[in-house]
């Protein structure tokens, strides 16, 4: 797995997705906020 200052690129893509997802407002900056803390468990380990 390739990784950028010991971040997963599939991180990153995971997390520029969920951005999107947010700015159409399809989830909540809370729910964003949670999402993102599971991934990072799941994608950096």
């Amino acid at each position: 797995m390739f990784t950028v200052a010991n971040v997963s690129v599939e991180y990153l893509i995971s997390k520029s997705i969920l951005k999107e997802i947010l700015k159409d407002k399809l989830i909540t900056e809370v729910e964003f906020t949670k999402i993102d803390a599971e991934n990072k468990k799941s994608f950096n380990k």
